[in-house]
């Protein structure tokens, strides 16, 4: 039994003869009779009581019609839902995000419009630092992700693997505890805290990041006493709410910072980071392509 058969019998069944179905259906008269006997044969089962008023359904005929309706609707909704698959119009897109970016107004307002414009699409976003989430982009366990873009002396071999698109551009901030003699009286140099405890990331967790902090440390003349690590931005700014040191952290974190922590614009933190979408370049997902697109579109022109 073929596809092809079902939609022959459909259309016996709703034009009610042979004759008027063939003439519909621009298949010749003998033709389709043919196909039916082939149907019933297959079936081992009469469809049709034929009379000179036309053709009525048997009740094998009659199950045979609710069940050949089912199947051809299946078949046309599988049809439809491969097509929007296809076109990146239905499907799931998977991204990582670093913790303290995901409630940037600039990631929150990209995907609220993307979501917007394509409701189909099923996004995740799971968690993870940078490294963590290249390493999952290049197995493909993630299409993509939100993340900080540096990478020394990796940078140049990565960027012919990965594609990036700059989401919004990162300064470096003090954070201090609020009730703290320094968040009193903020040291007009950095290098005035060599003897604070300071917080800081494991270099194994996020060596990028470790590199480009120290880096910042030495333009101010700052050799940090590293007394506490953290291995994620919340845990650090918990540490400073409690008392234990100061850290250097990025200015998106004062989207998730406790009470306890004051965050301070330093005129001698001058670095600035990428927060970028990054992908593989033979990533095929076509959901992927439409976010891609999504994203180009909001970038500034020029």
């Amino acid at each position: 039994m073929e596809l092809r058969h079902l939609r022959y019998f459909l259309g016996v069944v709703e034009h009610g003869s042979v004759a008027e179905a063939a003439r519909r259906l621009h298949i010749a008269q003998p033709a389709l009779s043919r196909q039916i006997k082939d149907l019933e044969e297959e079936l081992d089962a009469v469809l049709f009581e034929r009379s000179v008023r036309g053709t009525t359904l048997t009740a094998a005929g009659q199950q045979l019609a609710v069940d050949a309706r089912r199947i051809v609707a299946d078949l046309l909704g599988t049809r439809q839902r491969v097509a929007r698959v296809a076109e990146g119009l239905e499907g799931n897109l998977r991204m990582g995000i670093t913790p303290n970016f995901g409630w940037h107004p600039k990631i929150l307002g990209s995907l609220r419009r993307f979501h917007q414009a394509e409701p189909e699409i099923a996004m995740s976003l799971e968690p993870g630092l940078s490294a963590r989430q290249l390493e999952r982009i290049r197995e493909g366990e993630l299409d993509a992700g939100f993340l900080a873009w540096r990478y020394p002396p990796n940078d140049q071999f990565l960027a012919r693997e990965f594609g990036e698109i700059q989401v919004f551009e990162c300064r470096l901030k003090l954070a201090l505890p609020r009730d703290s003699r320094l968040a009193c009286q903020v040291p007009a140099h950095l290098s005035a805290l060599r003897d604070e405890p300071a917080i800081w990331f494991p270099t194994e967790v996020a060596p990028g990041y470790d590199q480009f902090l120290n880096y910042q440390c030495q333009t101010a003349n700052l050799v940090p006493r590293k007394a506490q690590l953290a291995s994620d931005v919340l845990s650090i700014l918990g540490l400073v709410a409690a008392g234990v040191g100061y850290a250097i952290v990025s200015d998106v974190s004062a989207y998730t910072c406790p009470e306890g922590v004051v965050l301070v614009d330093h005129p001698e933190l001058t670095m600035r980071h990428p927060v970028s979408f990054v992908y593989r370049n033979d990533n095929s997902n076509p959901t992927l392509k439409r976010y891609i697109a999504h994203l180009e579109r909001m970038q500034p022109a020029g």
